[in-house]
């Protein structure tokens, strides 16, 4: 009769890793509840995707800042202020995407533009000269 040797692999818990609507809802409910940073350095960039079409601005604004995907990114520019700042912040963001941004009338998304460090410097020289304040502009004196 064979002597049965100890087991060296650890007990199990039961748990598994669930992968399906469960964990997409659970990540996304994550999301909206604060815990959005963690969450973009998650290595599921495919969930990330899928919120980028999210109701809620601030988990598309978040999933923007994580996505890879390009043709998210120039959707992302079609959205609210917020998200379009996200997508001119993206590092993984074109530089024909950032030129576009590069000129939107909101001041974040410039500033996002020009401290992206995709962006390229000479496109970052002419946003940064084109919204300089001018040194002969004159205030009214009392």
């Amino acid at each position: 009769m064979e002597e049965q040797q100890p087991s060296t692999s650890a007990p199990t818990t039961g748990c598994a890793r669930s992968t399906g609507p469960d964990l997409r809802n659970g990540l996304r409910n994550s999301l909206r509840n604060g815990l959005r940073n963690d969450l973009r350095n998650d290595p599921w960039g495919d969930l990330m995707d899928q919120l980028l079409d999210d109701p809620s601005e601030e988990v598309r604004r978040a999933a923007t800042l994580r996505t890879r995907d390009t043709a998210a990114l120039w959707r992302a520019a079609e959205d609210v202020p917020a998200v379009r700042a996200a997508a001119a912040a993206n590092p993984h963001a074109p530089a024909d995407l950032l030129a576009e941004l590069a000129d939107d009338h909101d001041g974040d998304v410039r500033a996002a533009v020009v401290r992206n460090p995709a962006c390229p410097p000479g496109l970052r020289q002419r946003v940064a000269a084109a919204h300089a304040p001018s040194p002969y502009t004159c205030t009214p004196k009392h």
